[in-house]
């Protein structure tokens, strides 16, 4: 047993760097056409499939759209049918109400009243666009039996004529001729007017039907009213509806002959209609239906058929069956070409596709990169190829848009917070002043007691204003409100009379002040100062537009005729009534009582409804007081305040009054007309400001013609596009020296610069604007 011997451990093998194995490479991944191309051709082949079976659903609705609409036109021309028929019956029915036809049925009647019956049955059948040709009237026997034609529009009057021996029917395939007889006694003991079908006879070749009436006396039928009808008035019916070529209407009778066709009417009359529609009729239950003739006279076609209400007829209106069916062979033709097309161009266009989508993938991280860094949407792309595409692109767009309107929104609520506190602040302002001057002009010979009654009743007055027009968002008030809150302490001892209307914001205060002075006038020395004394408060509109008040006191102390002395509440109304209102004010002292009549003019002159809906086109902006006066002043006294309420404004009173000459007589006019939301904020503002009456904004050069004759003192027109439009107003405006501020474009402006006393280039500022109305109004009136 010897040691083992150790084994040498085998040193590794070392190749040479030739021998080794090239490092693997991944295959490049196959490109977005490529894997387009794949999807396409995996996708496409049910997609055609699809298509195919949309094809056929389609053709199908088509099919059963075209079937749809054959029943209701048949529908349309069964009711219009049904309605001539019906008009027959009605007109026999009044002919036979007519005076003068016992005449002709009693051999010793007069002849003239026989030829005057005769006579309105000739004008009845002449009179368009009945179809009744002939009316005639059969005297009938003792028992029912007829005996002879008394008269006959188509005869002369008086002459009587024998009944025809025979009357003829067309053949009906499968069914026996009528007897003549049966029809007779149908039609005189019938008790109601009857349609009979078609028929003619040995006297009178040309084929007809007609629409007979029995005519009883004391329970027995005497005779028999006939009115003869041509198949042509049905078959003017039947065209009125224009079928398509190759289509018709066809009107049948009971025993299945055709009377009248909307095409070849005389080829087709009188003969059998096709099987199909004589088994309809054979079918009294069976009101409609369609259905499909193979072996049709003029071809395969469909027809859909309605049973008429008056009469036991039957309408068919057909078509060929290559017309309902052709569409859909059509549309399945076509889809298969279009399935086969689309294989031969999928890979063309997934080839091309690819390339464009791959670019939209790129473009939209340099959107994204585009709104981080400008917060405004990106630039335009053509549009996306791809939905996701397009909806992650929309979406960069709207945080863009998002980001920018949020800057705007901003500045435009900083914009309508100032306008907000200015309009509050003109507000507090007005009343305040108007307070002021009512304290101030009030007489100081009275006492203490009566002054702080007298100053409580007029702020009162003020108040109850103020309240209603705070609750109709100050857009004007009634007229009736404002009258029953000043003389509701008057309750029942005045009557008030007038249409409903409405009075504008500037109206409401003054006229309020000024009913409250007259209740005050009459409580303390008037009607209402006496138990039975009355007052009747009446108004009305006037044709251009006014209004006219009346005042009338009934009851109270006689007077003696004016009085000797103008009292503070005197001159009060009376600048109420002309310098506030711009209004004529009429007093009258009769023994009875007092009468004050105001008549108040279309305020700015404008249309009926003005800009607000008021009385007259009654301006919508400003306070209810003149240019430095409050209520009851003379002009020049009283606080330096205009119409905008404002105190030292941008335009001095005695500007306004050298423009406001015409209708209230109280701030400059000023017409806007403009478009543009922010322009309008911007003018609202610097009339606010200004002290200026606002009239507008209308959006064309044609809405501003009604305001021509409103006074105004300038105009400032928004002019976006061509300056033609302008030229007449502009022109009209010149004429009657009214200065023209024209805010346009580099071409409209040259062409308005002989027509303006300004030419603003926008966008233009506030500041630039207010100066340019400030040197109108500025500038001297023209003739």
């Amino acid at each position: 047993m010897g040691r083992a011997a150790a084994a040498p451990h085998a040193a590794p093998s070392v190749l040479p760097p030739a021998a080794l194995p090239a490092p693997h490479e991944p295959r490049p991944a196959p490109r977005f056409r490529i894997h387009l191309l794949r999807l396409v051709v995996v996708a496409l082949l049910p997609l055609v499939l699809l298509s195919g079976a949309l094809a056929l659903w389609t053709a199908q609705a088509q099919r059963a759209e075209v079937l749809r609409g054959m029943a209701q036109t048949a529908h349309a021309l069964q009711i219009a049918i049904d309605r001539e028929l019906r008009t027959g019956m009605v007109t026999l029915e009044a002919l036979a109400g007519m005076p003068g036809l016992d005449a002709l049925l009693e051999p010793g009647a007069p002849e003239e009243e026989g030829a005057a019956f005769q006579a309105r049955a000739s004008a009845m059948a002449e009179r368009p666009p009945g179809a009744m040709r002939n009316f005639a009237l059969i005297r009938l026997g003792p028992a029912g039996e007829p005996l002879e034609q008394v008269m006959s529009t188509f005869g002369p009057p008086g002459m009587r004529r024998t009944l025809p021996t025979r009357i003829e029917h067309p053949p009906r395939p499968g069914l026996p001729l009528p007897d003549a007889k049966t029809v007779w006694l149908e039609m005189i003991h019938g008790g109601r007017a009857r349609v009979s079908d078609l028929y003619r006879n040995n006297q009178d070749q040309p084929w007809r039907f007609a629409i007979t009436l029995p005519i009883e006396r004391e329970g027995r039928p005497v005779a028999l009213l006939i009115a003869a009808l041509w198949p042509e008035r049905i078959t003017a019916i039947l065209e009125e509806h224009r079928p398509p070529p190759g289509w018709h209407a066809t009107v049948v009778d009971r025993g299945g002959i055709i009377l009248a066709r909307s095409s070849d009417t005389a080829a087709w009359l009188a003969l059998p209609a096709p099987a199909p529609v004589r088994a309809f009729q054979g079918e009294p239950e069976r009101r409609e239906a369609v259905l499909f003739m193979p072996e049709a006279p003029t071809g395969a076609s469909y027809a859909a058929l309605r049973r008429l209400e008056q009469v036991p007829w039957a309408l068919a209106y057909a078509a060929p069956a290559a017309s309902v069916d052709g569409p859909r062979w059509r549309t399945l033709a076509l889809a298969a070409a279009a399935g086969v097309l689309a294989l031969g161009l999928a890979a063309l266009a997934a080839l091309v596709l690819g390339r464009r989508l791959g670019r939209e993938v790129e473009g939209l991280g340099r959107d994204a990169a585009a709104v981080a860094l400008s917060e405004a949407p990106p630039r335009p792309r053509p549009a996306a190829m791809v939905r996701e595409v397009a909806e992650a692109r929309a979406s960069l767009h709207r945080v863009g848009q998002a980001l920018h309107q949020r800057a705007g929104a901003k500045r435009e609520s900083e914009a309508r917070q100032a306008l907000l506190m200015r309009e509050v602040d003109h507000r507090a302002k007005n009343a305040l002043a108007v307070a002021l001057s009512l304290v101030r002009l009030a007489p100081r010979d009275v006492t203490p007691e009566l002054f702080a009654a007298t100053a409580e009743g007029r702020l009162a007055a003020m108040a109850r204003a103020h309240s209603l027009l705070a609750q109709e968002a100050w857009e004007g008030a009634a007229l009736r409100a404002v009258a029953e809150g000043e003389l509701a302490a008057h309750a029942g001892r005045v009557v008030m009379e007038g249409p409903e209307l409405r009075l504008e914001a500037t109206a409401v205060q003054p006229l309020a002040m000024l009913l409250h002075e007259l209740a005050t006038n009459a409580a303390k020395y008037g009607a209402l100062s006496q138990p039975e004394g009355k007052v009747c408060l009446a108004w009305e509109g006037l044709p251009d537009g006014g209004l006219r008040l009346r005042w009338a006191e009934s009851g109270g102390p006689p007077l003696e005729g004016p009085p000797v002395r103008r009292n503070f509440g005197s001159r009060l109304v009376r600048q109420l009534a002309e310098r506030q209102l711009g209004g004529r004010l009429t007093l009258e002292w009769p023994r009875e009582g007092l009468r004050v009549t105001l008549r108040l003019p279309p305020r700015g002159a404008g249309p009926a409804a003005g800009p607000s809906g008021g009385m007259g086109g009654w301006p919508s902006h400003g306070p209810s007081h003149g240019p430095g006066q409050g209520p009851g002043q003379e002009p020049g006294q009283g606080p330096s305040h205009g119409p905008g309420g404002g105190i030292g404004g941008g335009w001095s009173p005695a500007t306004g009054m050298a423009r406001g000459e015409a209708g209230w007589g109280a701030a400059p006019r000023l017409l806007l007309l403009a478009t543009s939301p922010a322009l309008v904020r911007d003018m609202s503002a610097l009339a606010a400001e200004g002290g200026l009456l606002l009239l507008g904004p209308v959006r064309e050069p044609g809405e501003a013609q009604g305001w021509l004759s409103a006074g105004i003192a300038a105009a400032v027109m928004e002019v976006p596009g061509p300056a033609e439009p302008f030229f007449p107003l502009a022109d009209r405006l010149t004429e009657r020296g009214v200065p023209c501020i024209f805010i346009a474009g580099p071409g409209a402006a040259e062409a308005l610069s002989g027509r303006a006393a300004a030419v603003l280039r926008p966008p233009c500022g506030r500041g630039e604007i207010s100066a340019a109305i400030a040197a109108a109004l500025a500038r001297p009136a023209q003739a």
